[in-house]
């Protein structure tokens, strides 16, 4: 979804990228500082959330409990009052306005504040928020003809401040989303409305410019980002930078911000005016520099919530009083291959690689946290494809395929992520069985995503990435022609007329059967054209503290119903 600037800890031969030669299959090469800007397209989500972040080496618990310190972190020894949350935060937000979050779980944090019309459950299920209903033809909140929306609001809904919301509010964020001046990260859905009107306090209408049958899961709802609703009295202008109103934000979700000590925590208490009344008395985001710490201070009772890595989970659980919770992701972890130029042009050369790979080996790099992939959409997803799987290992058809004949690949990677370097080593390690020469380098996250980085210029044989959609399927399409540019997250260059035909079709189609199909249609063209070999479906883990009651994510990693959320003393 949104990249994050993350600290690399682990860089084997980072280098430029430039050609496939090199001095053979060993990683090789001298670590160094690339400073570069990240591209700020509308379009970039290259998939570097949970596995760029890096897996630390092993920290005496001194040190480890010296660094939570450092970060308003520490132990001290705090058993945890009732009704109070403390959740570790691994993100430093620039903002908390919601239309200016860029990563992951800051705009999941937003969403305590600052609420969308549209929600989803924890069953991943479109859920009305701020209206009545989510619109559909046959309720008719959508037109015929597929390009009228109607949106009615609650009535009687209030900001933390005890001004009612009304359709003014929409209308005011819809405006600030489309501000230039503001630095929203997507825009791309927006763009699509022709006009937004508001006949009356409690009725909104859109008129799209084309029918899409996508635009109630992604309109002012929590989807690839989630605009929450700002209160228009509390702005001089839809010029959101450096707005008083940021200093203590408040919206007509369950809680509001009191205190936010930059770098330290951000302290939200319950909406007065919010119904039903939240549980907690009190929500602390407390700011901890990495997992590692997080851990500790978990361990230590100093905070009830912290995401952990797949390599922490039996630690966790072998602690008295903690537990795992596991929340499958509409994510996908995949091998890109380039289809433009290179070896992997040839669909032979990417059959190949794909029987080259024996998954049940390449599994032991992940520590087999995660379910294995056969299809681009994740089981999360209606209409993922459960009759697709990996290719079968088979060395002997990889190597009659190839006709004898050695090859040279570059394999790429972000640096900071010790699984990925491990999974980078295997699938060198089984493609050099196939007569495959294999050079791999690493990149800095910045310059892995940046465009003069590798994937954007598509100077790579294989990619080792993946992606984080949305809450519609069509957001977690990335083999489209249109994207398979500098700035497009289509990197493997895959355009197929068939695959372009179904994508079209799938976003007018009126009836769900025909939907369907599309889906079901451009996950087999992918599965055998192969511009990606899917590996693995990602798998969000908390760390939770047993006195936490309640407490759920959605498959975007966004809270679910937290105004039911509580803590017992301990």
């Amino acid at each position: 979804m949104k990249p994050l600037t993350i600290p690399e800890t682990v860089t084997v031969g980072e280098g430029a990228g430039e050609g496939v030669g090199g001095a053979g299959p060993a990683i090789a090469g001298t670590a160094h500082t690339v400073a570069a800007s990240m591209a700020k397209s509308e379009r970039v989500k290259k998939r570097n959330i949970d596995l760029l972040l890096p897996r630390r080496k092993a920290l005496t618990l001194g040190l480890a409990l010296l660094l939570a310190a450092c970060a308003g972190g520490a132990p001290r020894g705090n058993a945890g009052a009732a009704h109070v949350l403390r959740i570790a935060d691994l993100s430093d937000p620039s903002s908390l306005d919601p239309l200016l979050a860029h990563d992951q779980d800051t705009i999941g944090y937003d969403l305590l504040v600052c609420q969308t019309l549209v929600g989803m459950d924890a069953q991943n299920r479109l859920t009305p928020v701020l209206i009545g209903r989510v619109p559909s033809r046959s309720n008719g909140g959508i037109s015929s003809d597929g390009q009228t929306i109607v949106y009615r609001l609650r009535k009687g809904v209030r900001f933390a401040d005890g001004v009612e919301l009304t359709s003014a509010d929409v209308a005011f964020t819809y405006r600030a989303i489309m501000d230039a001046r503001n630095p929203v990260l997507s825009q791309d859905a927006y763009r699509r409305i022709a006009s937004l009107s508001t006949p009356d306090r409690y009725t909104v209408v859109i008129r799209l410019k084309r029918p899409w049958n996508a635009a109630v899961s992604d309109l002012f709802a929590q989807s690839d980002f989630a605009f929450g609703i700002l209160p228009a009295h509390a702005f001089t202008s839809t010029a959101l930078q450096h707005a008083p109103w940021e200093e203590r934000p408040f919206g007509s979700g369950p809680f509001r911000v009191t205190e936010w000590r930059r770098g330290d925590r951000v302290v939200l208490e319950p909406n007065p005016y919010f119904s039903p009344k939240p549980k907690l008395a009190r929500i602390e985001l407390r700011m901890i520099p990495d997992r590692g710490s997080a851990l500790v201070a978990l361990q230590a009772h100093d905070v009830d919530i912290a995401p952990i890595l797949p390599q922490s989970i039996a630690q966790t659980e072998d602690t008295p009083g903690l537990r795992v919770l596991r929340t499958p992701e509409n994510a996908t972890e995949w091998l890109t291959l380039q289809t433009m130029q290179g070896p992997a042009r040839e669909v032979r050369v990417r059959r190949a690689i794909a029987l080259a790979l024996d998954l049940a080996a390449l599994e032991k790099a992940y520590q087999a946290a995660y379910p294995r992939a056969g299809a681009f959409l994740p089981p999360v997803l209606q209409w993922h494809d459960s009759g697709i799987h990996a290719y079968a290992h088979d060395l002997r058809t990889a190597r009659a395929l190839l006709g004898g004949k050695p090859i040279e690949a570059l394999l790429v990677l972000a640096s900071g992520n010790a699984a990925w370097l491990r999974m980078a080593t295997v699938v060198q390690q089984q493609l050099a069985s196939a007569g495959i020469r294999v050079t791999i380098k690493t990149f800095t996250t910045t310059l892995f995503n940046a465009p003069g980085g590798p994937i954007r210029n598509a100077r790579f044989t294989i990619a080792i990435d993946g992606w984080l959609g949305g809450a519609d399927p069509e957001q977690s399409i990335v083999f489209s022609c249109s994207q398979a540019a500098v700035n497009g997250n289509n990197i493997s260059r895959y355009c197929d007329p068939r695959f372009e035909a179904l994508f079209a079709d799938q976003q007018t189609a009126r009836a769900a059967q025909r939907r369907r199909a599309d889906f079901l249609a451009m996950q087999r063209l992918v599965h055998d054209a192969l511009p990606v070999i899917p590996i693995y479906y990602e798998v969000y883990f908390d760390g939770l503290n047993s006195r936490v009651r309640g407490f759920g994510r959605n498959m975007l990693r966004f809270p679910v119903a937290p105004e039911s959320w509580d803590t017992a003393a301990r």
